[in-house]
């Protein structure tokens, strides 16, 4: 009893500047120790925030760009705030990251290629205590985000306009809202690689390649064995790079990256009789295995190849 009665007069020993008494604590938690700002939810050290649009076939993708206020207790009163274009975000990201290499530097996405759905953001009070956000959805059509190249950086350049009643954070009042995509094969925002196996000729290559996409039933990969880089330029890559695009059927159609690529690329036709070495690669997709099924032929300038590529997801690896 007595070191129990010692335990409990101890705990109620603390005291700061007199301020506050043995009382569970709750003085202490009751007093505001954050000055209340609003402030643009963004990346640790920078104000970028990143957003993946989900291709499905449909006529448009929404995702928000989120908003918060600092402080150790919940609102007393409710946020209200509107946000406008900011024209130097994009200026000052590009001069500061890239110089003079403007070919490295990042795009504006046009204002009518996307649609803020709301004037304003609220933030009510007690609508949730522990997770006080307000969004703000930004709606952007397929179509756009498909002629988005995967080999270039876009953003939305925003900043807080007005808001009340708590004062806004100025090293967080703007950002760059960047736009990813992805499908139901690949992603922009985490990269995403294939194992290939396979046959070019009669020659055995095994390698592992990265798949980027483009529309929701299509993405960009490179031929046979080539393997791309980061540091690849853009002729490189208009010289090794093909589009497959999935059909309702989940069969397959193949054809060069771009209209102006240099590759030459053509599906061929595989044999119905089963001791064909071509009868396995039948030219689809199987959901279930997350593989494409290829047979082509290729020419990056050394005369055709004829391949037999078996192309299998490494997330489907991971999960057996």
């Amino acid at each position: 009893m007595k070191l129990n009665t010692f335990k409990k007069i101890a705990g109620c020993a603390i005291v700061v500047t007199g301020m506050f008494s043995c009382q569970n604590g709750d003085e202490f938690f009751a007093v505001e120790r954050y000055e209340k700002m609003i402030y643009i939810i963004s990346e640790k050290d920078n104000n970028i925030f990143t957003a993946e649009y989900e291709l499905t076939g449909g006529g448009e993708s929404v995702k928000t760009l989120p908003f918060a206020i600092s402080g150790s207790n919940p609102i007393d009163k409710n946020v209200h705030l509107s946000v406008e274009y900011d024209p130097e975000m994009l200026y000052n990201y590009n001069n500061s990251n890239f110089l003079d290499e403007t070919e490295k530097y990042a795009h504006e996405l046009d204002s009518k290629d996307f649609e803020l759905a709301m004037e304003y953001v609220d933030i009510k009070v007690g609508a949730d205590p522990n997770y006080e956000v307000g969004k703000l959805p930004i709606i952007i059509k397929e179509n756009i985000l498909e002629r988005l190249s995967v080999d270039s950086t876009y953003f939305i350049s925003l900043r807080i306009k007005e808001a009340e009643p708590y004062p806004v954070n100025e090293a967080k009042k703007n950002v760059l809202y960047r736009i990813l995509k992805k499908n139901k094969y690949a992603s922009q925002k985490k990269d995403t690689y294939y194992t290939s196996l396979g046959y070019i000729d009669d020659g055995y290559f095994s390698t592992s390649k990265k798949v980027m996409p483009l529309s929701y039933n299509s993405v960009r990969v490179y031929v046979g064995s080539e393997v791309f880089s980061n540091e690849d330029s853009e002729q490189m890559i208009l010289n090794k790079a093909m589009k497959i695009t999935v059909g309702a059927d989940n069969k397959i159609t193949i054809s060069p990256y771009k209209e102006k690529s240099t590759v030459k690329v053509e599906l061929l036709t595989p044999s119905d009789d089963p001791n064909d070495n071509s009868y396995a690669y039948r030219n689809e997709y199987k959901p279930e295995e997350m593989r494409f099924y290829l047979y082509y032929r290729y020419d990056i300038g050394q005369g055709w190849k004829i391949v037999r590529e078996l192309l299998t997801s490494e997330e489907m690896k991971k999960e057996k």
